[in-house]
């Protein structure tokens, strides 16, 4: 493979295609290309490279100095290749970052009017153009540019109702910042700036300590933690997702190994962050004290499907699983049952399925899974039922639950499922919904319920019961004939008058 190189990219004015922006020219054996930004990719052709090998040093230098010309950024990324650590650079880096900032208006906005600009796109741009020239390896400038860029986006949110709008930004740059300080020449200075930025802004931006540590030497070290220590937190109130001091204090302790500190840091609240702390112990090669905090969070009502999870909830399917490799079958399948006692819902059922088949209990689970859901089908009604059985593959028995109970908001999966072994008792499901949804007027519901109609005729219609379904359609046109809006929906259907 043939060196990489850089390149100036086009002969055209805007800044993506200026000289200094093109990253690697690439030999695809036949065709090399100049990759831009966003991954853009500009043909070389030989003509271009035959040209290009034919000028002299002078020629070659007036090029690229006339390409600089054709944006500020290409001349910036020029000047930052020659002196990487250039003050005029930075300050018209700086007085750009500025600029894009000032126009950011982060008030809420009528939602009906989408094309608000906001100016976050500018500050998008700014820190596009900081990602390229740190790609060209302009560290210094680029490192003080970004810090000012947090600090300014700490400050901007501090007094923002609607900050999360910055927060994809904010995070590119707490990324670019980490890249920018490897190396940095006052490791000290830098630890230290770190601690105070994320107390005063709260961990907004968020910086964390694996963005900077490497850029630490052990002096640097040293004055990250005592500046940390003098700050207090860690108390027996911790809490890491609402403090940053103890958030900083979780950092070190993980850093360190530290598991017990962690786990104290993450258990100092009311409800501790159990998915946190089984996470460090699982990796610790603690499965033991892993259960024991998994009994905890069970019996303080912390377990429950992964959509409900929150930050101290742990995902039922951790848990099962938690207690099936600690050898907890029991506990397990018992957690799976309440789920299931509680939801009815077809993903609980699966997960009982799935513990009760590494348990070897499943004909036993199955039939007590079914025998609840009937039982609650006498005063709650079939929907469930009916989900369960068409998630058990059978229909027919899915059939029997809705006539005993009625299929309740489980009609729409089980005619779906029924097109083929049961149209027509599909077909007359359908009609019996329309019939239900035309006890109301409502004329913007219409173009759906002639739509459901239509689907009725054609599953009479594969039963071999189409008369019966013109029958039906020519019946509604009677019953509803003072409903134009209806009348107009079912001619537009082509359905039978």
């Amino acid at each position: 493979m043939p060196p990489r190189a850089k390149s100036a990219s086009s002969l055209h004015g805007s800044d993506a295609d200026c000289v200094g922006h093109a990253r690697t020219i690439r030999d695809n054996q036949r065709v090399k290309n100049v990759i831009g930004p966003g991954g853009v990719r500009y043909p070389v052709t030989p003509d271009i490279e035959r040209f290009l090998r034919s000028m002299d040093r002078g020629a070659l230098q007036s090029l690229v100095l006339e390409m600089a010309g054709y944006s500020p950024e290409a001349m910036r990324s020029l000047q930052l290749r020659a002196t990487p650590e250039d003050e005029p650079t930075a300050s018209e880096l700086l007085t750009a970052v500025d600029a894009a900032l000032a126009g950011v208006d982060l008030d809420y906005h009528d939602p009906f009017y989408e094309d608000v600009d906001d100016g976050v796109q500018g500050i998008e741009e700014a820190v596009d153009e900081l990602e390229r020239h740190l790609d060209d390896g302009a560290h210094p400038v680029v490192r003080r540019v970004l810090q000012h860029l947090l600090t300014r986006l700490g400050d901007l949110a501090r007094d923002a109702d609607n900050a999360d709008a910055l927060l994809e930004v904010a995070e590119r740059v707490s990324a670019l910042f980490g890249r920018a300080v490897a190396g940095h020449p006052e490791a000290v200075s830098l630890a230290r700036w770190v601690v105070g930025f994320r107390v005063e802004h709260g961990g907004w931006p968020s910086l964390t300590l694996d963005a900077v540590a490497h850029a630490f030497d052990e002096p640097a070290w040293d004055a990250y933690r005592t500046s940390v220590a003098t700050l207090g937190g860690g108390g027996p109130a911790a809490d890491p997702y609402r403090s940053e001091i103890d958030r900083m204090l979780l950092e070190l302790a993980d850093h360190d190994g530290d598991i017990e500190r962690a786990v104290a840091l993450l258990s100092g609240g009311d409800r501790p962050y159990y998915p946190e702390i089984l996470r460090r112990l699982h990796d610790a090669g603690r499965p033991v004290d892993g259960l024991a905090w998994l009994d905890r969070a069970v019996t303080q009502g912390c377990v429950d499907v992964a959509w409900r999870a929150g930050p101290t909830i742990v995902p039922v399917e951790d848990a099962v699983d938690v207690y099936l490799n600690g050898g907890r079958p029991d506990a397990a399948l018992a957690i799976a049952q309440t789920l299931f006692e509680r939801d009815l819902s077809v993903d609980a059922f699966r997960l009982l399925s799935h513990v009760a088949e590494r348990c070897g209990s499943q004909d036993e689970q199955r039939t007590w899974a079914f025998e609840q859901t009937t039982q609650r089908a006498r005063s709650s009604g079939g929907a469930h039922l009916v989900r369960l059985h068409l998630a058990d593959g059978n229909v027919t028995h899915a059939w029997e639950a809705a006539d005993a109970f009625g299929a309740g908001h489980a009609w729409r999966e089980l005619v779906d499922a029924s097109e083929d072994g049961f149209p027509l008792r599909a077909g007359r499901l359908c009609l019996a919904q329309v019939l239900e949804s035309l006890t109301t007027p409502d004329s913007k519901r219409y173009p759906a319920i002639v739509d459901l109609l239509v689907k009725a005729r054609a599953l009479y219609d594969k039963a071999g019961h189409r008369a019966e379904a013109d029958s039906e359609s020519i019946r509604l046109r009677e019953v509803y004939r003072r409903r134009p809006a209806l009348m107009s929906a079912m001619d537009r259907a082509g359905l039978p008058a």
